[in-house]
């Protein structure tokens, strides 16, 4: 099945395809959560690592709280004894948490934590995406919850020698996926995911579950049920996708290495730590 054009949609406007306001009883955030800091130095679980002067967590919550009603935090066997209670402290009462056994990939790890969601609509954003602004962040949902009613919004930017690449067919459709890790061939600019998504919750069931069923799903190298390859293949299925232009690719960074951290350190300090500017 072939996925329809995407609507020609001019993103400066973009508050004409969006809702007035972000109901956050129809949201659930997912956050994949169970890795550990040891490429930082760290010997605690990757969320709890500190930068500019806060916990990888409260950076998260400060655009997620105010957007979803409930979150899902999935973590290993051995971090939720650490992590448990500063969730706890931060969150009291509104959170689930599922383990991950194994590290078994992102696409496994939405996978259950799916299981525990009753909204409509979810949020998924990896534990270390702790730049992203709560303006760009409710600005995304709002496009999600727009009257274009596609059930797939996944932001992206143009970045030079991308680590994640999306290819498009000559109608701008989203048509498949390069990842670095998995020792694809990489543009020297591709066009990039912001490890932020919204997805209409049912959608993103059935996707996973069928997506479960194909040949050679497992990433060649990793061998992990990576999540980024439903994408294209929800494009493929003939599933509407919104790839909305209202990040920066600074806030965009996500934190693999002590460079990284030190990048984001200094993304947070410069705009003094405001998550919540408004977007023009």
């Amino acid at each position: 099945m072939t996925a329809p054009s995407p609507p020609r949609i001019d993103w400066s406007n973009w508050r004409e395809f969006a809702s007035a306001a972000v109901d956050r009883s129809n949201w659930t955030a997912i956050v994949p959560a169970a890795g550990r800091g040891s490429r930082l130095g760290s010997a605690r679980p990757k969320i709890l690592y500190p930068v500019a002067n806060r916990l990888l967590i409260e950076w998260l919550l400060d655009f997620l709280e105010p957007n979803c009603g409930r979150m899902v935090f999935v973590l290993s066997p051995e971090g939720i004894a650490e992590v448990q209670p500063e969730i706890e402290r931060l969150i009291p009462g509104r959170y689930e948490i599922v383990i991950q056994e194994a590290p078994r990939g992102m696409g496994d790890a939405v996978e259950l934590a799916l299981a525990v969601v009753k909204s409509p609509h979810v949020v998924i954003v990896w534990g270390d995406q702790v730049a992203l602004r709560r303006a760009s962040v409710e600005a995304c949902m709002r496009v999600h919850e727009g009257p274009v009613n596609a059930p797939i919004t996944c932001p992206t930017v143009i970045r030079s020698k991308p680590y994640i690449h999306f290819d498009r067919d000559a109608s701008g459709r989203i048509s498949g996926l390069r990842q670095a890790r998995e020792g694809d061939g990489m543009p020297e600019s591709g066009e990039s995911d912001t490890g932020f998504f919204c997805f209409e919750t049912k959608t993103l069931r059935r996707l996973l579950a069928k997506f479960r069923e194909q040949p050679g799903m497992s990433g060649r190298q990793t061998g992990e049920f990576n999540f980024l390859p439903v994408i294209p293949f929800a494009a493929h299925e003939g599933v509407e996708i919104l790839s909305p232009g209202l990040m920066t690719l600074g806030e965009t960074v996500g934190i693999n290495s002590a460079a990284d951290a030190a990048a984001v350190e200094a993304f947070l300090r410069d705009t003094n730590g405001v998550t919540d500017e408004r977007i023009d």
